[in-house]
């Protein structure tokens, strides 16, 4: 019989796993500042963490009432990739958090399958992982809705109310609360109340996510009792 509380963990890539999130808005500001638009740093990191590229570029032209060259996203990816490749790092305390988990881990993010493996490989946290990778190109709708939540909970064959999600954006914890599942927030570039009134319980570093959750995910069952 199943003791533990939960049976898997849902990590978001972007801002859980790797920081990723800085290379793109620094891209991105740049790019634009290039057409003569010129964006805060801070605020759109705060704005856009968690969105899929497209839907930043939509919502970006549609402010700014401008109309992007078609070959704005195909220069992002060029940039992105080199510089990704150069300069990502790991959230910090990631890997030991993982390596304490006891249940099934997956990754499910807003970016493309692609994207996400290469993430993992640059972390070295593709032997964490796997191919337990689901994107949210792939499924009908990307986050905010649950699907990409879902497609993993299913994929396991896991009730989403035994899935506990990682998130870092208002954007990814709607999705996971949406979903059914319980979700904990990094406050890294989204202030800890936005996430809470989103539905997260928020938490400012991985360690201290590891000594919340670490207790829910080993055995609650009483330890043998030694031979008199």
């Amino acid at each position: 019989m199943n003791t533990t509380p939960f049976d898997l963990v849902i990590f978001d890539c972007d801002g859980v796993l790797v920081e990723s999130e800085p290379l793109a808005t620094q891209v991105f500001v740049q790019m634009l500042a290039e057409y003569g638009f010129q964006l805060s740093y801070e605020e759109y990191l705060r704005k856009f963490s968690g969105a899929v590229i497209s839907k930043r570029l939509e919502v970006t032209a549609q402010t700014l009432n401008w109309t992007p060259p078609a070959d704005f996203l195909s220069i992002f990816d060029q940039r992105i990739i080199p510089l990704t490749e150069s300069e990502l790092k790991t959230v910090p305390g990631i890997h030991a958090l993982i390596e304490s988990l006891s249940v099934p881990i997956c990754v499910a993010s807003n970016g493309s399958r692609d994207e996400i493996t290469l993430r993992l490989k640059l972390a070295h946290l593709t032997e964490h992982f796997g191919n337990a990778i689901f994107s949210g190109l792939e499924v009908p709708y990307p986050k905010p809705a649950p699907d990409v939540f879902l497609a993993a909970a299913k994929a396991f064959d896991i009730s989403p109310a035994r899935c506990i999600v990682i998130e870092d954006s208002t954007l990814g914890v709607t999705a996971a609360v949406r979903a059914g599942m319980k979700v904990y927030g990094h406050a890294a570039f989204t202030p800890s109340e936005s996430l809470r009134e989103a539905g997260a319980i928020p938490f400012d570093n991985m360690m201290e996510l590891k000594s919340i959750i670490t207790p829910n995910l080993i055995s609650l069952a009483p330890p043998a009792r030694e031979k008199s």
